[in-house]
């Protein structure tokens, strides 16, 4: 199919990324030593409060920030997609050809998502030319090139494809009588979770498709939601039981865990992603731009604004066409577990179904107008109408295809941005014997992920990896013992969205709050207004002059040798400002 082969053409240029920042991760634990059956449990794990020999074990290897909160549930059910990556990596190992095979893997997923697309807006969407239309808008969507290019989103991928396959399968069943897609389409659904929690969106489609298509009696339509419903609950348990879940993290929130929370974050996360979906602002930005310099107000009020603009654009289309009702109140359902996630497109994939449906249908109203019928389902202003279709033909047909593939190749040079980072930290056989301390980096990447790459790379790698805090801005250093350094950074820790990620805002430090690691114990000695850390003491199992500890600070663009003051003085790290591009720039060009 056309769709099927734009997509992947699109994606292609993602076949040199390499491997990106939990790619590392997964290939680490797989090369050293994991077997398929651990994979398939633990692969996506990164903390579980069930097990604190494993968080303390990762606060000391580097996989763990040790300001994670002391509850921190974030372990992801996604057994299917482990078993993938786990196959990968025992295949790939450790080449450069091996990657390549694997994001040719992502984006031959991403042209079957394509195709299956095409075969769905076929069965909905008329005049057959508006579904061909749809599934070019839907193959093209630039907001799908940072997933098909980054392998730890694979399992996005791979629940899409699952996810719609239910939709077309349920639909066969109820539309046509194909009693196949009546066991097929619970299948598929099961397949879409055990790749990833997101697929659970799909079930938006499936009330609405009730709500809407479905011409059975009401008993019917419960009757056929019946079979996802028992899958879905069958899946809840089963994760539940099992330790999965996501709690205390700010990146993720459960809805039935924290339905206050989760409502106050849906309130502004929701004109993100319908801008992002609907419109051209990437909900990729929140993040790496608006967030970061404090303007999320802005983009949530532009998110507002294009939100109020849409619903007046399709306002018409939806009420009069029982179709685009159907993917309309879909994508809404669809975008409610989303919200549960902080903002970015990787989330959108299945709300997007729903998204490109509308536009499509309207660009079809738009193209029909002579009709009189077509034309009842514009805007009744026709400059309003025409400026909303233009609008669509230029973000979806100009602007998506130039972004697409180099959104797709974004993971690659931040890849090749870890791999110089990792680059920078000695390679001396004495690095096995040693600790590393990471006195200050101004990144969290910079902080406690490097010793992730270099275990995934191969070579030395020290015992321990104590990152001691991240800041951006200047950070006092005190020696007040022979073994303790007092740190107080200006502005506190934990002041970047980044550092929330282990650690919600809802969760505040108070003075006197331990970890206790293997040769190192750190303490909370006071806290800023908010709860975060204002200032905390270091204390190591020895003298700091001792030849096994490696002091490191980064600064000016490279980890440099640190050397601890003497008792009683003070230093003064100010380190330069660091944002996310900067992993794209080698560091003669950052200083």
């Amino acid at each position: 199919m056309a769709a099927a082969a734009l997509a992947a053409a699109l994606t292609l240029p993602s076949l040199t990324n390499g491997l990106g920042i939990d790619d590392h991760l997964y290939r680490a634990r797989v090369l050293e030593g994991w077997d398929a059956a651990r994979s398939a449990r633990d692969l996506f794990l990164y903390a579980d409060p069930d097990r604190p020999a494993q968080a303390r074990a990762a606060m000391g290897s580097g996989e763990l920030s040790w300001w994670a909160a002391p509850r921190l549930r974030w372990r992801f059910f996604r057994p299917l997609a482990e078993v993938v990556h786990h196959v990968e990596f025992r295949l790939g190992g450790a080449g450069r050809g091996g990657e390549r095979l694997m994001h040719l893997h992502s984006i031959a997923w991403m042209a079957l998502l394509a195709a299956l697309v095409t075969l769905l807006y076929r069965r909905l969407l008329a005049p057959s030319w508006v579904a061909g239309l749809a599934a070019l808008f839907y193959a093209i969507d630039h907001g799908h090139g940072f997933t098909v290019g980054w392998l730890a989103n694979r399992c996005m991928l791979m629940a899409a494809v699952f996810a719609v396959l239910c939709l077309l399968a349920h639909d066969r069943w109820r539309r046509d009588g194909w009693r196949p897609g009546g066991v097929l389409a619970p299948v598929a659904l099961a397949l879409a979770l055990l790749s990833s929690e997101e697929s659970i969106a799909i079930a938006g489609y499936l009330v609405s498709y009730a709500c809407l298509l479905d011409r059975g009696s009401s008993r019917r339509r419960v009757r056929a939601l019946a079979p996802a419903a028992l899958v879905i609950a069958a899946w809840y348990v089963a994760r539940g039981a099992a330790g999965y879940g996501s709690d205390g993290t700010g990146s993720y929130t459960n809805p039935l865990d924290h339905p206050i929370a989760f409502l106050e974050q849906a309130v502004w996360r929701v004109p993100i992603y319908v801008h992002s979906l609907l419109g051209a602002l990437p909900a990729d930005l929140w993040e790496v731009y608006f967030v970061r310099r404090g303007l999320t107000g802005v983009m949530v009020g532009a998110g507002v604004v294009f939100t109020l603009l849409a619903v007046a654009a399709l306002a018409r289309l939806v009420r009069r066409d029982r179709v685009a009702a159907f993917w309309a109140l879909g994508a809404a359902l669809a975008l409610v577990p989303v919200c549960a996630a902080h903002p970015t497109d990787r989330h959108l994939f299945l709300v997007g179904l729903g998204g490109v449906a509308l536009v499509s249908q309207l660009v079809g109203a738009w193209v029909e107008r002579a009709d009189p019928a077509r034309r009842a389902l514009l805007p009744q202003a026709p400059a309003v109408a025409a400026a909303a279709v233009a609008f669509v033909v230029l973000v979806r047909g100009v602007l998506s295809p130039i972004a697409l593939p180099i959104r797709a190749t974004i993971p690659g040079d931040v890849s090749r941005g870890l791999d110089r980072i990792e680059a920078l930290v000695p390679r001396d056989e004495a690095l096995a014997q040693e600790d590393v301390v990471v006195v200050n980096a101004p990144f969290k990447y910079l902080c406690n992920f490097v010793s992730v790459v270099r275990r995934s790379k191969g070579g030395p790698t020290p015992r321990h990896w104590w990152c001691l805090g991240v800041s951006p801005g200047a950070v006092a250093v005190r020696r007040e013992d022979a073994q303790t350094l007092l740190l107080r950074p200006f502005a506190g820790y934990l002041a970047s969205f980044e550092d929330t990620n282990v650690r919600a805002r809802s969760i505040p430090f108070s003075p006197g709050d331990t970890v206790d690691l293997e040769g190192l114990s750190l303490t909370v000695r006071s806290v800023t207004s908010d709860g975060r850390p204002a200032v905390v003491a270091a204390r190591f199992g020895v003298p700091l002059e001792r030849a096994e500890l490696r002091w490191l600070v980064f600064q000016d663009g490279a980890y440099r040798p640190f050397t601890p003051p003497s008792v009683g003085e003070t230093l003064l790290l100010d380190p330069e400002p660091f944002a996310w591009g900067d992993l794209l720039r080698p560091p003669r060009e950052r200083r």
